[in-house]
């Protein structure tokens, strides 16, 4: 079931926004990713990795590479630079279509949809390379464990295992009496068709006595949610999407505008359009009534040429896991292997450390 959940999240993701998916920057939101500037991100974070494989004399060899939750081949493309053939895999049908798309290597590149909780697609030994980023972090623990121990059984002796997976949780410094702030909207009515996105301009203010943000001065981040309440059925969608402040620190009485972007209900009608403010862990501000907006929308059948049903019925959700080192090093030991080395970094949003490990067996 859980399986079945994160196929459905990152296949929706795959549909809409496939490259703000897998490169989460604010700015490239709604498919706003060129790219070839997409692609070349993966070049040189590759690059990094390949120093590392050329300063430490691994892999032994350079023949087969896996890339582990390939997305659409952001990084499989330019490991491809590096060995003769490369196997992304995924759990997302959508994604694996959109890699095949992009896929400039021909029969060396070949990409699999993987829909299972280990890689029994391949036999022991099978990679000289096996590669994941950002990708565990998105997986309950007790089934990214067993990934990192199915690296292992696929790598050859000799191979490389990098893997990236976050070694300790964000910690975010909420006062005690936590934070507020006020959102207000312009007046409606507004209007969208059915399977399109909606942008409305929302004021959000700091009416608490802390900063709210997420930086070096603060870690007090706030996000917007919205629901569709249909004022024709009384019908309430909740949860339908979620969108984080811009990475400017609001201080006490201090005001800032932004574009919410709502991807339309499941049907046309009559709408109210309400926004709440939470902070990121889905609590309620100190003074909730006055953290929530709303604005009523008529949305319109869908004409010739717009998205129509291809926008999900809601916004999917990327969960963020972390997994202990010591764990990680029992959980590759116990599969054959060995940590060679790991990199770790502390200044992650949150407090949040990010560990890549390189190991073998």
């Amino acid at each position: 079931m859980y399986l079945q959940e994160l196929q459905r999240n990152w296949n929706t993701f795959g549909r809409e926004d496939p490259l703000w998916a897998v490169a989460s920057q604010p700015d490239k939101v709604d498919n706003g990713w060129d790219v070839q500037e997409f692609f070349e991100t993966g070049t040189r974070y590759v690059a990094r990795i390949v120093q590392w494989m050329e300063t430490n004399g691994l892999p032994a060899g350079r023949g087969a590479a896996l890339d582990f939750g390939c997305g659409v081949g952001r990084l499989t493309q330019p490991l491809c630079d590096h060995f003769k053939t490369c196997v992304g895999v995924d759990i997302a049908p959508s994604m694996i279509a959109r890699a095949k798309e992009y896929n400039r290597f021909g029969a060396r590149c070949v990409y699999r949809l993987n829909e299972t909780d280990d890689l029994g697609l391949f036999p022991n030994g099978s990679f000289d390379m096996v590669h994941t980023a950002h990708v565990l972090q998105h997986i309950r623990p007790e089934v990214a464990i067993r990934y990192i121990a199915e690296f292992l059984r696929v790598l050859k002796p000799g191979g490389l295992a990098a893997f990236h997976c976050p070694s300790a949780p964000a910690v975010y410094a909420y006062p005690e009496e936590g934070v507020s702030c006020a959102l207000s909207t312009g007046p409606g009515p507004l209007s969208m068709e059915h399977g399109t996105r909606l942008t409305v301009p929302v004021r959000v203010t700091n009416t608490g006595a802390h900063s709210i943000g997420m930086d070096k001065r603060t870690n007090a981040p706030v996000r917007l949610i919205h629901h569709w309440y249909n004022l024709d059925t009384d019908e309430l969608a909740q949860n339908h999407g979620r969108m984080n402040l811009p990475g400017t620190v609001l201080g006490p009485g201090e005001s800032l505008d932004m574009d919410y972007r709502a991807a339309s209900p499941a049907a046309p009608g009559n709408y109210a359009l309400a926004l709440t403010a939470l902070d990121y862990r889905g609590c309620s501000l100190a003074a909730p009534e006055e953290a929530q907006c709303s604005v009523a929308v008529l949305v319109l059948p869908a004409t010739s040429g717009t998205q129509g049903a291809a926008l999900a019925a809601q916004r999917p959700y990327s969960e963020t896991h972390a997994i202990p080192v010591e764990t990680v090093e029992r959980v590759v030991a116990s599969a054959g292997g060995r940590i060679l080395h790991v990199e770790s970094h502390q200044n992650l949003p949150g407090g949040q450390v990010s560990s890549l490990y390189y190991a073998t067996r």
